[in-house]
Formats: structure tokens, C-alpha cells, sequence
């Protein structure tokens, strides 16, 4: 991304885009993208919208601020690009639990997620969907262990513990990405009881039911591995199955 970024009109592309969302019915279509901060790439605040800029200068982390600017970046260039508006005039809105939505596109849903120096964007159409993203040296084995009787359910911290010390960090990631996408899909984040969401095997899709709710949420977890900017778990849940999602990294910036 250089310090100006050109945004094209509408497309014959972009509206294949949108088709190919609309595509399938019972199936989701979802996008996963990643930006990579990396030192010195330019991250032109004129994209956010004033409410957004208002929120970066209250940052008094550079690092935190570098990542909200990031993640909204990724976000307006990204749903902009899909829908054929400019970044800077896309209406991003905010709900009550502090999730962010498209007023003027309800059928698109969209969920941010950050880790260190990195920023990850999932996009859904006909769906509700949420990401989480983290690298795999997010918690130590002590931390995991302090952790754990905050998120996991009595019956998963039984299998926690007879797991083998040393891969408890990592079993234990696996769990938080999935139950964050999980409790971001539903709409309140952490804010609500990660115990609450109970994993049930099912395929390389798996569907979390929430005691609170009736309705599944399908559940699609993986890695990424050697990349430049580390490695990571990472999670999707979505309110209806999902296909294969696939990843685009963007190292140098955001290129359409």
C-alpha cells in the first residue's frame, strides 16, 4: 500500500464478486484476509471515518493504535473494494456490545482480529461470522493454566488436564480462537461466558452450541505456518456451514 492508494469504480469484476457470494444458499462463502504491520508500511488514516480517527488518537499504545488503524484499513479497502465504494465512504457502524457492521449492507457480516503485529479480516455473505487470530507463543504454560477455569467447561478442563503438560498451551489456544470466533459470531465477544459455548465434534466442521441458544454455530479451525510474520491458529464460526475458506496475506500493503 503506498501513501495514496487508487480505489477502482464498480467492475464488471466486482459485481462477479458479489455473484459469487450470492452463489450458494445453504453454504456460506466466506474471505479471509491478513495484514501484516510490518515496519514503515503506510497506513493512510484518511480512510478512516472521523468517529474512527477520534478513536485512534485516544490509543496512548502506538502499537494498539497501529493495529485498530490497520484492522480498519484492511476492513474499508477490503468490503470497499467488494461493494464499489471508496474505503473512506464506506458507513461502518457500531452495536451496543461494541461489534462492528455494515448499516448499509445488512447481508454482509464481517469480523476483525488482531495478534501482535498482525490483523485478520473475515467477510460473509448470508451469514453471521467472527475471527480469531493468534500466534502460537500467546500463552506460556503458566498462563494457559491460570486461564483455563475462565473459559473452559469443567468436562474440557478434565481433558485439559489429563493432557500432557507440554502441549497445554497449544490445546489450549485451540480452544480460545474457536470459542472467541464462536462468542464474536454471536454477537458479544467475550463479554459473554466462553464456558457457555461447548464444542461438538463433527468433520473439519464442528458446530458449538451455546446453552443460552438452540442454533448451531459451525465452527472451522486451522493454521498458518510459515509465514514471514509468525505462525498462528486461527478460527471462523459462522451461523450456517462454511466451504473451504481460503487466505489472502497481504505483506506489502493492499493491492486489488
Amino acid at each position: 500500500m503506498g501513501n495514496r492508494a487508487n480505489f477502482p469504480p464498480t467492475s464488471d469484476r466486482q459485481r462477479n464478486k458479489v455473484a459469487t457470494f450470492q452463489r450458494e444458499e445453504k453454504t456460506a462463502q466466506v474471505e479471509l484476509h491478513s495484514l501484516h504491520l510490518s515496519d514503515g508500511l503506510p497506513l493512510p488514516e484518511s480512510i478512516l471515518d472521523e468517529t474512527e480517527k477520534d478513536r485512534a488518537a485516544a490509543f496512548r499504545s502506538c502499537a494498539a493504535r497501529r493495529l485498530f488503524v490497520g484492522g480498519r484499513i484492511l476492513c474499508r479497502s477490503i468490503i470497499g473494494n467488494l461493494v464499489g465504494s471508496a474505503p473512506q465512504a464506506l458507513p461502518i457502524a457500531i452495536t451496543p456490545f461494541g461489534r462492528p457492521y455494515l448499516p448499509a449492507y445488512p447481508d454482509i457480516d464481517f469480523s476483525l482480529s488482531h495478534t501482535k503485529d498482525t490483523v485478520a479480516l473475515a467477510v460473509c455473505r448470508g451469514s453471521r461470522v467472527g475471527i480469531d487470530i493468534e500466534r502460537l507463543d500467546a500463552f506460556s504454560e503458566s498462563e494457559a493454566d491460570e486461564i483455563m477455569p475462565m473459559i473452559l467447561s469443567e468436562q474440557e478442563l478434565d481433558q485439559m488436564r489429563q493432557a500432557d503438560p507440554r502441549h497445554r498451551p497449544d490445546a489450549f489456544l485451540a480452544y480460545w480462537v474457536q470459542k472467541e470466533a464462536a462468542l464474536k459470531c454471536l454477537g458479544q465477544g467475550f463479554l459473554a461466558d466462553p464456558r457457555s459455548v461447548i464444542p461438538v465434534p463433527g468433520g473439519t466442521t464442528f458446530s458449538i452450541r451455546n446453552r443460552g441458544r438452540s442454533e448451531p454455530i459451525f465452527v472451522r479451525p486451522g493454521r498458518i505456518c510459515g509465514e514471514e510474520a509468525g505462525d498462528f491458529q486461527w478460527a471462523i464460526a459462522t451461523s450456517r456451514p462454511v466451504t473451504e475458506p481460503r487466505w489472502r496475506h497481504h505483506k506489502s500493503g493492499i493491492s486489488f
